[in-house]
């Protein structure tokens, strides 16, 4: 089947699921008979609403800027499926008013109980075919989940701001315009194969490319890690996080320090989280040890139009690699080398193997993956280096200002491994640790920010604030 959508009756298109896409839907639905999905990805938002709008009116502006958001990018309700003796494919359905109406019941969920907080509701969140919002009117938030094989972080990012201008849009209109559905499906976004416009045949040094990519997976074998519960035998629970929001002036410095040292922040944040690997090791400090992480690399600058703009929220359009650091290495030097791989991580060779990329690990999963033990324990990172062009903190309405107070961004974990996202929201470094709460606890989790925090403020030679 191709991989270009097509009409295939009234009202029902498909395509091909890209090779990327499969292979992260195969990493997240192996969780499925547990109830959980490795990797889901989940984005929150704390917004304060005009005062002239009541919490229960506040609930219907939702639901109709969430018929809205379908609309507008209609791949928050497609669905995948592998049929047998096919290989894996999407489909999309124009609505009916009564289909319309299903699919609202099913994806948009308001908790009423003013006792559970937006961790609890995260922890507790299984596999759905679609997207899903959840409004905690408590909390004035709300909470974006889905499966990662249809989005990823800056994805994330633009599809909470197309909701913010969803909600603006039925507040200045006082209710849900008229919508021609069937137009919609000229929005649906493609995969990241085609959106690279790929090559039908991939050549030999593409394949052998992709090869050396994969074979990075062995830098975080020997990877120091942290501390975890329990052993082996041991099954996860959910996931939580813990978050750290440094202020303004602080942000400030830290970018211009980094500046001075011919880094980015992020890169330094990076070799912050390597640091504090380094310095909670029980090993001898005069011994050699290696900590590795994901180079996770943002492709949207070089798809075609329109997927390298907002159009192209709803896809997974990021990659990368491993990279393993020794601890002998200054704390420059690694920011340094994070610095450069982040710079050309994204190269013509790099763009052109992805397919291959996940082609290869696909059947290798399929094949059977011996499980580590010990189980690996690195925190792993990811970064979304333009989240403030992506995101509105404010948006002027008829019935007021509406305002992002913040944001939360990451992913579900089942392994030891907690994952860093990183990003900078209303001029303020964001931290957010995610990991699973059978493994690590909330202590340790808030620790282990705190010490990226120092480690981030010394290594850049500013004062931390016990100094």
């Amino acid at each position: 089947m191709t991989t270009t959508w097509t009409q295939t009756s009234d009202g029902h298109y498909m395509r091909a699921i890209g090779a990327n896409e499969h292979f992260i839907k195969f990493v997240g639905d192996r969780a499925h008979p547990a109830g959980r999905e490795q990797w889901s990805v989940t984005v929150t938002a704390t917004m304060k609403i005009p005062d002239t709008i009541s919490t229960i009116k506040y609930a219907e502006i939702l639901r109709d800027a969430w018929k809205l958001l379908r609309f507008e990018h209609p791949n928050i309700a497609s669905t995948a499926e592998e049929p047998e003796g096919f290989g894996a494919v999407l489909h999309y359905v124009v609505p009916n008013a009564a289909e319309l109406d299903d699919w609202l019941s099913e994806t948009l969920s308001i908790v009423e109980d003013s006792s559970l907080s937006p961790e609890d509701v995260i922890a507790t969140l299984k596999p759905q075919k679609f997207v899903s919002l959840h409004f905690l009117p408590h909390h004035s938030q709300i909470i974006l989940h889905t499966a990662h094989w249809r989005i990823d972080g800056y994805g994330a990012f633009y599809l909470l701001n197309a909701f913010f201008y969803a909600i603006k849009e039925i507040l200045d209109n006082n209710g849900l315009p008229s919508l021609p559905w069937g137009n919609e499906t000229a929005r649906l976004v493609a995969s990241l194969e085609t959106a690279l416009d790929l090559p039908e045949e991939d050549t030999q040094d593409v394949i052998d490319a992709a090869r050396q990519y994969i074979n990075t997976q062995i830098l975080m074998k020997d990877s120091i890690g942290i501390p975890y519960i329990g052993d082996v035998n041991q099954k996860p629970g959910g996931t939580r996080s813990v978050t750290m929001e440094i202020a303004q002036d602080l942000t400030d410095s830290l970018e211009v320090a980094s500046k001075q040292h011919g880094v980015g922040l992020f890169s330094a944040c990076h070799a912050a989280l390597a640091a504090i690997h380094f310095s909670s090791s029980s090993t001898p400090s005069n011994a050699i040890q290696h900590y590795g992480s994901t180079i996770r690399l943002n492709m949207r600058p070089y798809l075609l139009p329109p997927y390298n703009t907002s159009a192209g929220a709803c896809s997974i359009y990021t990659g990368g690699y491993r990279l393993q650091v020794p601890s002998t290495q200054s704390f420059i030097d690694t920011a340094k080398q994070y610095w450069r791989e982040y710079e050309e991580g994204v190269s013509e060779i790099f763009l052109r193997s992805r397919r291959q990329f996940a082609l290869i690990i696909l059947e290798g999963l399929r094949k059977g993956v011996p499980v580590a033990n010990p189980p690996p324990s690195n925190i792993d990172i990811s970064i979304v280096d333009n989240a403030e062009a992506i995101l509105s903190s404010t948006l002027n309405t008829k019935a007021g200002p509406l305002e992002i107070l913040n944001v939360n961004l990451g992913i579900e974990t089942l392994t030891r491994q907690p994952y860093l996202f990183l990003w900078k929201f209303r001029g303020k470094l964001n931290l957010s640790l995610w990991y699973n709460e059978k493994y690590q606890d909330r202590k340790v989790a808030l620790e282990a920010l705190k010490s990226i925090c120092q480690a981030l403020t010394r290594g850049l030679g500013l004062k931390t604030q016990s100094e």
